[in-house]
């Protein structure tokens, strides 16, 4: 059979007849689901602990952070998971910073 020799399967259909939509021909939305809100399980006590503690710095040049993990890495200074401890290398290079700072013996900086 030829492409214009096809039968339309549709042409025994009588036109005055209503044409019912079955809904079998809709796709369905591929939209993501909105996320569920809130958290999946409770705050555990530890992670209540730890809120009072934590504190996000962004510094000026992504090389800090780098310079920072392997500073850690050679001290040996590993955090729970395993990785590098950049939060004990921070606290110990400025703790005595800002203990200076705070007596007055660092001047603020430039703007």
């Amino acid at each position: 059979m030829h492409e214009n020799e096809r039968q339309d399967p549709f042409a025994d259909l009588n036109a005055d007849e209503p044409v019912v939509e079955l809904g079998l021909t809709r796709i369905p939305s591929l939209a993501r689901r909105p996320a569920p809100q809130g958290r999946r399980t409770p705050i555990r006590p530890a992670e209540r602990r730890r809120r009072a503690r934590m504190f996000t710095v962004t510094f000026s040049d992504p090389s800090i952070v780098a310079r920072l993990r392997a500073l850690a890495t050679r001290w040996g200074l590993t955090a729970p998971g395993g990785g590098p401890n950049v939060s004990a290398v921070v606290e110990y290079l400025l703790l005595p910073q800002l203990e200076a700072a705070e007596a007055g013996k660092i001047e603020k900086p430039e703007e």
